[in-house]
């Protein structure tokens, strides 16, 4: 086993630590959102720094994925506000009606903490993929101008595009099976079904990863086209 390999191993264990590590401290009643920020923080230095080493390709993800993570936390809190979907669906009240709901824990804030969660994978490897090809076309290619590295790195987020919009949808569907399966049990009619909380919740968060997810491709791409002509 090689020191990637290893790298890589290591990294998957320091991950699962830090969730730990948040579940066990909003527990003792810390605050979500900087809990969660912090682990985020953490977990996007591991996967680019740790696992990837500490150069420029991976400087320019982790600002570019942290400038979009933060861009998230503005909006989504007001949106998750408007259409409601924090906190537990009516489907679920049976299982857990033998469960104390007296927690002190804010679902506003954790629900919109575990959206951002769910789509940084995909806005990590969507930053590292460009800045990887950015520092390729700099370097190897010689491409010297701003404007046509920015030109290049455009070919290249169009190719990278297709690519990540199926594996997004790939992962909606195959996240949502047994949820669609359940519904379909339930005879649910199509205004009940787009009026369900664990539905609409689910489509928000598909969308949400979609939309963030192309947009760090463009961004990262402007972005690194800037710093590696600088």
């Amino acid at each position: 086993m090689g020191k990637p390999a290893f790298y890589l191993i290591t990294g998957i264990f320091m991950t699962l630590t830090l969730f730990l590590a948040a579940i066990y401290l909003i527990s003792r009643n810390f605050a979500v959102v900087p809990v969660f920020l912090i682990v985020l923080l953490a977990l996007t230095s591991i996967i680019l720094f740790y696992t990837n080493g500490y150069n420029e390709k991976t400087k320019l993800a982790f600002f570019c994925a942290i400038i979009t993570f933060l861009l998230m936390l503005l909006f989504i809190p007001f949106l998750t506000k408007m259409i409601a979907i924090s906190g537990f669906t009516p489907e679920e009240i049976d299982e857990l009606a033998s469960l104390d709901f007296s927690v002190a824990v804010p679902f506003q804030a954790l629900t919109t903490i575990l959206i951002i969660m769910s789509m940084s994978g995909a806005v990590i490897d969507a930053s590292m993929a460009v800045a990887s090809a950015l520092y390729e076309l700099r370097y190897q290619g010689q491409v010297l101008k701003m404007k046509d590295l920015f030109s290049s790195s455009m070919k290249v987020v169009q190719e990278i595009l297709g690519s990540s919009i199926h594996t997004l949808f790939f992962a909606f569907v195959a996240n949502n099976l047994a949820l669609i399966f359940w519904f379909s049990d339930l005879h649910y009619s199509f205004e009940t079904l787009i009026n369900a909380k664990a539905f609409v919740a689910e489509i928000v968060v598909s969308f949400l990863a979609g939309i963030m997810t192309v947009a760090t491709l463009p961004f990262t791409a402007y972005i690194g086209s800037k710093y590696f002509t600088r």
